[in-house]
């Protein structure tokens, strides 16, 4: 087969299996964004060791012998796979570090494979420059960008909104099949043609790369940190779901394919304008985050990727060495990827106590460029006056104005006093006090989860979302009225546990929360777990993992309520709503309990999708409607969706009803017109407010 076709064929599967694992990852690791910042680690790194591979079995053995050597790992991925895909489900999990526990079921599950196609495009594009010495070897891999760019662009389209995930992955192991076998008598073909061929030798490259070794490792470990700094902050949006994950992957690979195939990004004035338009945009996402649509936080990450990313690319083709060095070439280049996820998926996580990716990586850029900029045209410096008046002195400049802006903003005071922050695997958790107001507020990312007076007794109406007339509070009501015993409930998400506010002295709550950072700042700064002065419960962990646990104890008492509010920034794990997720809810419920699920949303409407799924899932639901809180900024509604037994009667409150508007109203649509959510299709594309 064609050396261009399988390269081609192996980039779009390359790609294409990212985002099919990142999205059956999500529900094992509570639906958390960092999630794909930790598949983003393993895929740089298992890219690096493929061309490490690469670059090592063709300078150690001939021609003949690494393409048998290759022909036989194909073969042996190939019938190691079906058994691979499937069995890690049961491996252990690292509880403490879920960044390892992800990374080994990664590589069990798709380690060897990944190998083989990383290592692919620098493998066979050598092989063709040394059997038919094509001068333009480059251009193959602008091609494989492409092809993996076309892989990223299709998921979210046409694949995740149509196709079931399980055959997602069957889909996707038929396809791998087709390439192993082409890569087979590929490889085989090359090891005939090759007998008489010697090893490869080492080439000195040119002149330019051997005194700039680190300057592509640099780069590309800068454009690395901004992909995955970026769609952090545009999961904030509400969407952490593969689908939108792709984008800024698409964009990340199209800026290589531009950069490798145009020369007009390898010149001063196109990576200094682009790099700085580039780092405008990241930081007004992060400064105007707030008050951003979803598409303009969105629009603004994916264009602080391309124009970085064409920046430091077209930088990184201009120091590309000659065609015989090409693996080494590509092996700086994972090196630096590979560097880039790890500070963005453990090293920053650990070490900084916000979302400061960016701001590093716009640092290192900068300072990469201007040392690069300011050597390069210095020659000129005293002959040119362009250069003497204009292009060195911006050159050096620049990097001072973008690194003293970005240190006013980590320094500038907030108008309201931060007095903790805690960062784990699930987000930023920040406590925050406004004297104005008179409040402090527990926030996670972007989005506020409960507030409590700083003077004065506690109350459910200066909370955020369980005012007197929310749902929560007419579901707790509802099940006190109906039930003579002392209530059993659970709660999946804590925030600052202003829930215990509406239970009784002799009520049992159990809350359920995933971040370790939330339930230490609850204790330490909230006062609603200490007021109740029942029995109060933590539980650290995924809810619906817990509770299915529970269901193998029989001697756990079932709840009268259960209520859920775990979203995550403004982000919803999905896995929670599920058909398979409600029915999970009943089996722990008692005969007349209910089920009260938060779906206020800025850019997700969840009513019509949750209304199908419920009357799937054999439950009554009640949309319940009411203002969100007088100290929040917005004019936004606090939504409560209420499921009762099928024979239940639905109570008759103010702002609830039973079904949706009318389909030709535009703020609403039928349940009819939306998918019922399953463990297997489900994606939150369905539930955008367009």
């Amino acid at each position: 087969m064609n050396s261009g076709i399988l390269i081609l064929f192996n980039a779009f599967l390359l790609f294409l299996i990212q985002p099919i694992l990142g999205k059956s990852l999500l529900p094992k690791w509570g639906g958390t964004a960092h999630v794909w910042t930790t598949c983003l680690l393993f895929f740089q790194t298992a890219l690096l060791a493929g061309y490490v591979y690469a670059w090592k079995i063709d300078k150690k053995t001939s021609l003949s012998s690494h393409a048998t050597v290759h022909a036989s790992l194909w073969a042996i991925s190939v019938i190691l796979m079906p058994i691979l895909a499937w069995w890690p489900a049961d491996i252990p999990e690292l509880t403490p570090y879920p960044t390892l526990s992800i990374l080994l079921e990664l590589t069990l599950r798709i380690g060897l494979p990944f190998l083989l196609m990383a290592s692919t495009s620098s493998l066979l594009s050598t092989w063709h420059f040394r059997t038919s010495h094509t001068q333009h070897p480059y251009a193959w891999y602008a091609l494989a960008n492409l092809s993996s760019l076309a892989a990223c662009l299709l998921y979210p389209i046409a694949i995740e909104p149509s196709i079931a995930s399980s055959s997602q992955q069957v889909l996707w192991m038929i396809l791998y099949g087709m390439l192993a076998i082409g890569m087979i008598l590929h490889s085989l073909k090359v090891a005939h043609l090759a007998k008489d061929l010697p090893a490869g030798e080492v080439v000195t490259p040119l002149a330019n790369q051997s005194k700039h070794p680190w300057l592509c490792l640099c780069l590309s470990a800068c454009t690395s940190i901004v992909l995955a700094a970026t769609t952090s902050h545009a999961s904030q949006a509400g969407m952490i779901v593969p689908g939108l994950w792709v984008l800024p992957l698409a964009v990340y690979l199209a800026s290589w394919y531009l950069a490798f195939w145009h020369p007009i990004f390898q010149s001063w004035s196109s990576q200094m304008g682009l790099f700085y338009l580039g780092s405008l945009c990241g930081l007004g996402a992060v400064v105007f985050k707030l008050w951003l649509p979803w598409y303009g936080l969105v629009a603004c990450c994916l264009a602080a990727v391309a124009c970085i990313g064409l920046a430091c690319h077209g930088l990184i083709y201009r120091l590309r060495p000659a065609a015989e060095s090409m693996s080494s070439f590509y092996l700086r280049i994972a090196l630096g990827g590979a560097i880039g996820s790890l500070f963005a998926s453990v090293i920053a996580p650990r070490c900084m106590n916000d979302y400061y990716e960016l701001h590093a990586a716009i640092a290192l850029g900068a300072l990469a460029l201007a040392w690069f900029h300011s050597q390069d045209l210095y020659p000129k410096l005293f002959n040119d006056p362009m250069t003497r008046r204009f292009s060195w002195p911006l050159t050096i400049l620049c990097p001072t104005l973008l690194l003293a802006a970005l240190s006013m903003l980590l320094v500038t005071p907030s108008l309201e006093t931060c007095i903790d922050k805690k960062r784990d695997f699930y987000g930023v958790v920040t406590v925050i006090e406004n004297q104005k107001q008179g409040l402090r507020a527990m926030l996670h990312g972007r989005i506020r989860h409960g507030t409590q007076p700083l003077d004065g007794i506690l109350h459910p109406n200066q909370t955020t979302y369980y005012q007197t007339d929310s749902g929560a509070a007419l579901a707790f009501g509802w099940c006190h009225n109906h039930f003579s015993k002392p209530l059993n409930v659970a709660v999946l998400g804590l925030g600052t546990g202003s829930l215990s506010l509406y239970a009784n002295a002799q009520d049992s709550m159990r809350y359920y929360e995933i971040s370790p950072a939330v339930c230490q700042l609850a204790e330490k700064h909230f006062l609603y777990l200490s007021s109740h002065r029942g029995s109060t419960e933590i539980l650290v962990g995924d809810g619906r993992q817990l509770l299915e646990r529970e269901i193998l104890k029989p001697d756990q008492p079932a709840y009268h309520l259960i209520v859920v509010d775990a979203f995550s920034n403004d982000s919803l794990p999905i896995h929670l709503l599920t058909t398979q997720a409600l029915a999970l809810y009943k089996q722990r419920l008692a005969p007349d309990g209910i089920l009260a699920l938060n779906i206020t949303n800025r850019n997700l409407d969840l009513a019509p999708i949750l209304f199908a799924t419920a009357q799937q899932a054999a439950l009554k639901p009640l949309l319940v409607e009411s203002k969100l809180s007088p100290f929040e900024p917005e004019s936004r509604q606090v939504r409560w969706l209420l499921l009762f037994p099928l024979d239940a009667t639905l109570p008759a409150w103010p702002g609830a009803r039973d079904q949706l508007a009318p389909s030709n109203q535009p703020s609403e649509k039928t349940a009819s017109n939306r998918p019922v959510w399953t463990d297997d299709f489900a994606s939150p594309l369905h539930a955008m407010r367009w």
